[in-house]
């Protein structure tokens, strides 16, 4: 009986990690927003990046620290799964360590290591890209994936086409966003608020992707009670076992 418990007990904290580390990065944009227009009366900023110079910046920083650390921690089943999400938290903790520009021609030192600003903008750049991309391609070919000998129902096919749809989400923001920054000035660009807006639909696609790789949504339907328990409903072990099943 030990073992069984320990077991589930150990699939259920791998569930509930992969859905706080959704619920993190969708909350992100709002914490921002809103923490800004509550307490600091400021309007909608030019990208989610920028309230890191603002009244939430230590929203901002600890926020995308928790996500990288949830990251950086997550156990997947294979190596390669362990690498993705390893390498996408530490680029969503150089987000948080490497401030972007907070004005064009800005000079001194930033951030938790006191970088010239410059450079510390451009790793900024560096880490954002890669986290969105890694995203991507973890929803597009890992998230995707049956595990050997395992059939894959309906409830797995209608996840697929979700994780599909967030990789290809991210990677179509990425592109608009590459475009816009050459063919539109800055100015613009932040009148706009172009930016903000593509990375809180890049952060709403990762965020769903997990919570449906965590079971909050199309979670597969358990099998009937028969089936699960062949000594019957009445059996107290099957009644213990339907309790404490993960996806109950």
């Amino acid at each position: 009986m030990g073992q069984p418990r320990r077991n589930r007990s150990i699939v259920l904290s791998y569930r509930a990690l992969r859905r706080l580390i959704g619920i993190l990065g969708m909350s992100l944009p709002a914490v921002c927003a809103l923490g800004g227009l509550a307490f600091g009366g400021l309007v909608l900023q030019r990208s989610i990046s920028y309230y890191y110079h603002t009244n939430v910046r230590d929203f901002f920083v600890g926020l995308m620290v928790a996500v990288a650390f949830f990251l950086m921690t997550h156990k997947g089943h294979e190596r390669i799964d362990i690498a993705s999400s390893l390498a996408s938290g530490v680029c969503g903790l150089g987000l948080a360590l490497f401030p972007c520009l907070e004005a064009q021609g800005q000079t001194g030192r930033v951030g938790f290591f006191g970088l010239e600003s410059g450079l510390s903008d451009s790793l900024h750049l560096g880490c954002a890209a890669l986290f969105f991309i890694l995203l991507a391609l973890n929803s597009l070919f890992l998230f995707t994936r049956t595990h050997r000998g395992k059939a894959m129902g309906e409830r797995k096919r209608q996840r697929n086409l979700l994780y599909r749809v967030c990789g290809i989400v991210i990677l179509a923001c990425l592109a608009v966003l590459l475009i816009l920054m050459r063919s539109m000035g800055d100015g613009e660009m932040a009148r706009l608020r172009l930016v903000f807006i593509l990375e809180t639909v890049m952060l709403e696609a990762f965020g769903l992707s997990w919570l449906v790789k965590g079971e909050t949504l199309f979670r597969d339907q358990r099998a009937p009670a028969g089936e699960r328990n062949p000594g019957g409903a009445s059996s107290v072990g099957g009644a213990l076992d339907r309790r404490s099943r993960p996806d109950s």
